[in-house]
């Protein structure tokens, strides 16, 4: 499953030129043991696969798309040669291979993948591989939101919370992510109320597990909980949550980041249109 936090970030990482330093490092230092592990080993086993992943992530770090994709492509083709077709690590290489896809905005490619994969036979009896299944339906949910069909995309959403929260619980970390892209979706198609509410509880979740999330993430939340307020005509509450976030991000980012001036802009326009 996507990080759905992610979708609630003001501001890009990469923007942060440490970050953007970091990330590189790592992928030049990933290519250099990628190259040593094939040259001593091949390609053809389990490692050489470990490798490749963790490349391909830093690769979606960098939102280097094209060399993110051109990764889940070899890691497919040598999960096909090491396993079995319908082997859970063959299926997840495909689910890999198909978000590589969707993020290069090849959403063809995507979708066909994503409906090759829930053609399959699935049970909750199969444990670890009907997790996969769930991950499955939420790559179709994604496509759906990137093709902008958002009504399409809400069934979906709906359809995982309720299976996360039957098979884990509503408190679960997974039916917390869910919901998350669930509240997006509904602000997205402006059902700013039923938007909210799920956002409430994704915070109160927040409030008790802190670390679930990042600083940033945790402020984009708040952004967006400030915007459904305003948008259903409670400008005291966004106002105060707006002010909360500008204050929170001058505190863990420093007044000069990207972010806490973003924050101090929108801080602006709410504090000059409220009436």
């Amino acid at each position: 499953m996507e990080n759905y936090f992610a979708r609630l970030l003001l501001t890009s990482e990469l923007d942060d030129p440490i970050y953007f330093a970091k990330i590189h490092q790592q992928i030049a230092d990933l290519e250099k043991q990628r190259i040593a592990h094939f040259n001593e080993h091949g390609p053809m086993n389990p490692q050489y696969v470990v490798v490749m992943s963790e490349l391909n992530m830093a690769y979606l770090q960098a939102r280097d798309t094209s060399s993110e994709l051109e990764i889940a492509q070899q890691i497919y083709q040598t999960s096909l040669s090491l396993y079995d077709q319908e082997d859970e690590r063959t299926l997840e290489a495909l689910l890999a291979l198909g978000l590589s896809y969707l993020d290069d905005n090849q959403l063809d490619e995507a979708l066909g993948i994503a409906t090759s994969l829930l053609a399959l036979p699935w049970s909750q009896d199969s444990g670890s591989r009907y997790d996969l299944y769930i991950d499955a339906l939420c790559f179709q949910a994604d496509i759906q939101h990137a093709k902008q069909l958002y009504s399409q995309e809400l069934v979906i959403r709906k359809h995982v919370l309720s299976l996360l929260e039957e098979l884990a619980g509503s408190v679960s970390s997974q039916a917390v992510m869910a919901r998350c892209g669930l509240a997006f979706c509904l602000e997205k198609m402006k059902k700013y109320r039923q938007a909210l509410d799920h956002y409430l509880v994704v915070r109160s979740y927040l409030d008790s597990e802190e670390q679930f999330a990042t600083e940033a993430e945790k402020i984009g939340l708040l952004v967006h909980i400030g915007r459904c307020y305003r948008k259903l005509g409670n400008f005291d509450d966004a106002t105060v949550l707006y002010h909360w976030a500008h204050n929170q991000a001058t505190k863990h980012f420093g007044a000069a980041s990207t972010l806490a001036q973003k924050m101090k802009k929108l801080v602006g326009v709410i504090d000059t249109t409220q009436p």
